[in-house]
């Protein structure tokens, strides 16, 4: 989930992937919201903290009120209703899905804190929108885009790809859902000393020009090199976020390594044998890129799809621009099911399109994400990844 900006729209209600959980049994969620207000982001007396979640994170969103409460922040609720974010995409008149979200600016300006809690119910709930509308929603976010990436604010995100699990979305990725929901909270509790050790290292390997090539089984071969931008961590504490402008930014389950791609220097076949689009399953995607842009693109179900959300988007969209590292040691696939998540350990994740949250130059109006299990990958010439193994 990490698309646009890869954090605060969420909080302010732009994006609408909120649902309702339904697994057995809720974790403390007492502690999760004190390792969020005072481990990841070290809430201070008086900084406004903007919480934002949909119907069913309400018991989440309540204990992490009253941790800011008690570290003296002043929290700001926020809801998001993914059912009426799709009302308003589809009956709201298309002059004003295309109107600046004033709002969301104002909001970002007077936060010093957002921290968003997400879960996916209906994961093909937008599948049938209109690309047209979808289109001019994205557009209309652009300058909102650009002006919190140049906010200093800090971010946590609980959930990554699918968010916190809830059983209509392991179901969609044929995962058990107590399998999954206990992989996902045994990741989030891994120690941000842990992870940090480990993406600084891996991170000092990501310099300037250094070439980066990526091969699988299934067919990929891909070589790019890596922007004049510094790579940066995801540990799961802003204060080990290192960026020049811009907010600090962690997402949960923690563990990434990751940096911007030279968008001209992208040369070659990229093969993903599944993942999804908007809920929607997609099988054998097959990008091959040339002078640095997605050249051809097939697949075996549901290409068309992809193809009006490129053709609908900006021309940056067919653009590779950011590379991820899973370095997570608890986070991993379930068994036979197809969930892949950037926080995986030796997970190889690349993006096209906006990736202004890595601090890269992109900043497209759209961002596709695309998880490569299986892959080699290697750093000049040195190995990080074999076969989806970290080897580093």
């Amino acid at each position: 989930m990490k698309p646009l900006s890869k954090l605060v729209l969420l909080a302010v209600g732009i994006v609408p992937l909120v649902g309702a959980p339904v697994l057995a049994q809720a974790p403390d969620y007492d502690t999760i919201a004190d390792n969020l207000v005072n481990g990841s982001l070290a809430v201070q007396p008086g900084e406004t903290v903007v919480i934002g979640g949909g119907p069913s994170e309400i018991d989440l969103m309540a204990a992490i009120q009253v941790a800011v409460s008690k570290a003296g922040g002043q929290a700001v609720l926020t809801l998001n209703i993914p059912e009426a974010n799709k009302r308003a995409l589809l009956e709201t008149p298309i002059e004003h899905l295309k109107q600046l979200p004033t709002a969301g600016l104002l909001l970002g300006k007077i936060t010093d804190v957002f921290i968003n809690v997400l879960s996916v119910e209906d994961p093909d709930l937008f599948a049938d929108v209109p690309e047209e509308r979808l289109a001019a929603f994205r557009q209309a976010g652009v300058p909102l885009t650009r002006a919190f990436n140049n906010m200093r604010f800090r971010s946590a995100t609980l959930g990554q790809t699918g968010g916190i699990p809830t059983v209509a979305y392991a179901e969609s990725v044929g995962a058990d859902p107590e399998e999954i929901r206990t992989i996902f909270w045994q990741s989030v509790g891994v120690s941000a000393d842990e992870l940090t050790q480990k993406a600084t290292q891996v991170a000092a390997l990501m310099t300037d020009g250094s070439e980066i090539r990526v091969t699988s089984a299934a067919g990929t071969d891909l070589t790019f090199k890596l922007d004049r931008f510094p790579a940066r961590i995801n540990a799961g504490r802003t204060a080990d976020v290192r960026a020049a402008r811009g907010p600090a930014n962690v997402w949960l389950p923690a563990g990434e390594a990751y940096g911007c791609a030279h968008g001209a220097s992208v040369s070659g076949t990229l093969v993903v044998p599944k993942t999804t689009f908007r809920g929607v399953k997609v099988e054998n995607l097959e990008l091959t890129f040339k002078k640095g842009r997605v050249s051809k693109m097939s697949a075996d179900s549901n290409s068309e799809m992809l193809e009006k959300f490129f053709a609908a988007s900006s021309p940056k969209l067919k653009e590779l621009s950011v590379v991820s590292l899973g370095l997570n040691p608890h986070s991993r696939t379930p068994t036979g099911s197809s969930y892949y998540s950037w926080e995986m350990s030796g997970m190889v994740t690349l993006g096209l399109g906006n990736s202004s949250w890595a601090g890269c130059e992109n900043d497209s109006d759209a961002a596709l994400t695309l998880h490569v299990p299986g892959t080699t990958l290697s750093i000049g010439g040195e190995t990080v990844v074999k076969d989806g193994k970290l080897v580093k």
